[in-house]
């Protein structure tokens, strides 16, 4: 897997993650060995991030790209990104035995709003002091009958490491069918900052799939944490119908722990 940055065509971070966590979550929606032949992330409002994958082979090809090359190449994609706190216009080649399968581009939707060096948007932001201890909840303007009522702890944590952590819950959950239950999903951010513990809670009817541990997770990210630029220990309570079905920490973490996404991809 090989990355080519192109660091005159500067894109917003939070744009960079919004997507990537985007389209992390449709990937978690389908099958883990699926053949992908073209996806295109679904765009999101007032964004200027596209993100593309693009199957170049025929169909009787031995080796095709899979949905498990995706989650894997987009989240190095986003960890290069981050590593190197440059978020910029990338391309990517994914390859098996020496065969080019598939290829990875984030660019920007409009050219003309690629960012410039100096704008203060191209830096994620500070996170400073307390939070503030408060409450609200957010609908699924899809699935009404999923409600989240969330819970700012106050304690804030590095904006990088909630949403690389973000980034790391997605792609950990995606091996698993979205209709299996998903009874604990814990991981830790790769620098070790933040962690995400994921509980289902078995006094619903409505079980706790991965489908809404995703869908948690997307909506933590693009309808709670980013709207408010609050970045820090939350407590969310996942509701299906009025009744609980799982709960969402998430925690500042002090202690490195080894990241989960490869070895759960080798193992699935």
């Amino acid at each position: 897997m090989s990355f080519a940055l192109d660091h005159k065509r500067l894109l917003r971070p939070l744009e960079i993650y919004q997507t990537g966590i985007q389209f992390m979550y449709e990937l978690a929606q389908r099958e883990w060995t699926e053949i992908v032949l073209v996806m295109v992330v679904e765009q999101i409002a007032n964004l200027n991030v596209l993100m593309m994958y693009v199957n170049p082979q025929s169909p009787s090809m031995p080796h095709q790209l899979q949905v498990m090359h995706c989650v894997s190449s987009l989240y190095r994609a986003l960890s290069v990104m981050t590593d190197g706190v440059i978020f910029c216009q990338l391309r990517s080649h994914l390859s098996v035995r020496g065969r080019q399968i598939g290829a990875l581009s984030i660019t920007p939707v409009n050219e003309k709003l690629v960012v410039a060096a100096d704008d203060p948007s191209i830096s994620l932001p500070d996170v400073h002091g307390e939070l503030g201890v408060d409450s609200g909840q957010i609908i699924d303007e899809a699935d009404r009958k999923f409600v989240i009522k969330y819970s700012f702890y106050g304690k804030p944590i590095n904006s990088k490491e909630v949403s690389m952590g973000v980034v790391e819950a997605m792609a950990t959950a995606a091996p698993f069918s979205k209709d299996a239950e998903c009874k604990e999903l814990e991981v830790i951010s790769p620098d070790g900052g933040c962690g995400i513990f994921i509980e289902s809670m078995p006094t619903n009817r409505q079980l706790f799939t991965y489908k809404y541990a995703t869908k948690a997770l997307k909506l933590l990210y693009q309808k709670i944490i980013v709207p408010q630029k609050r970045f820090g220990d939350m407590y969310l309570d996942l509701r299906y119908d009025g009744q609980p079905f799982g709960e969402l920490r998430m925690l500042k973490f002090t202690s490195g722990a080894q990241n989960s996404t490869d070895r759960v991809a080798e193992e699935r």
